[in-house]
């Protein structure tokens, strides 16, 4: 048996714990998973280097016998004034995406804010994302479109890093977010490079976000429609794309402050990007 990590009571967890647990919550019943991640599911065993650890975590989502695998490799390169390599950008959504998207058999979209790796047999299915990050034609709507596609979060928080609620809010034109457009160079594997505009639906300067919707991932978790499993120090949770969709939208028609902090007026809805206002490299939308 293969050791992995340790947590924070020096229970060792091993790559057959992580399997188990993935079948627990059925990561394996769908065709896509679409994976966050965040791998410290606890201390690494002494002896496994990140090569080996990332190859085994990969290894056990590999054998759920899950047609596609697609991972956010979002970069925000543009938003950050700096041109977007497909090849060589690498994506801020961690290592485990990283060593993905790395993979032989892989091909990534030319957006250059939210870029994902999807398998090189989706290549004719993704290969024309749109100018819109999180409008029609981009990589999340295109998954929208998909049958029987399920959110993997393995080992990250759902309430931290669910980018899909922001898709959801563009397709219903919540006013507390509006269009804003970057431009740049997207260069390409072939070397080649060209000039792009791209569009993300962000918030609004004077509306202010939850840090984190945990409180909309209990309400999942209550409903039965997040399957939930703690491992290690961490967890391993999976909710179909189908009930995402409609709880999210659900919600915005019920409620249009739901998604913000507080209860916005006409006033705060200032377009102008909240994320450049620290001047440090941005990573949200």
């Amino acid at each position: 048996m293969m050791y992995l990590f340790r947590d924070i009571n020096e229970n060792q967890i091993s790559a057959e714990d992580i399997f188990n647990v993935l079948k627990e919550v059925e990561a394996d019943q769908c065709e896509t998973l679409f994976i966050h991640s965040d791998i410290m599911f606890g201390r690494p065993i002494k002896g496994i280097n990140r090569k080996e650890l990332l190859w085994t975590l990969y290894e056990q989502i590999s054998a759920l016998g899950v047609k596609n695998l697609i991972v956010p490799t979002f970069t925000y390169s543009f938003c950050n004034n700096i041109d977007y390599d497909i090849t060589n950008s690498k994506t801020s959504m961690g290592a485990f995406n990283e060593y993905v998207r790395k993979l032989d058999g892989r091909y990534r979209t030319d957006d250059p804010l939210l870029s994902v790796s999807v398998p090189e047999a989706l290549k004719s299915v993704f290969g024309h994302v749109s100018e819109q990050s999180l409008g029609i034609g981009s990589a999340l709507d295109i998954i929208h479109h998909m049958k029987d596609v399920k959110f993997l979060f393995f080992g990250a928080e759902m309430g931290e890093c669910f980018t899909y609620i922001h898709y959801v809010e563009k397709m219903m034109n919540v006013p507390y977010r509006f269009d804003m457009s970057f431009e740049g160079d997207v260069i390409y594997p072939d070397g080649t490079s060209k000039h792009r505009r791209q569009v993300l639906n962000t918030q609004c300067y004077g509306v202010k976000l939850p840090s984190k919707y945990d409180y909309f991932e209990k309400e999942m978790e209550d409903k039965g429609y997040l399957k939930k499993k703690g491992i290690a120090d961490k967890y391993i949770a999976c909710l179909s794309e189908k009930d995402a969709y409609r709880e999210i939208k659900t919600r915005i028609e019920k409620d249009i402050n739901y998604y913000v902090e507080y209860p916005f007026n006409e006033s705060e809805l200032i377009h102008r990007y909240t994320y450049s206002i620290d001047n440090g490299r941005i990573t949200h939308c």
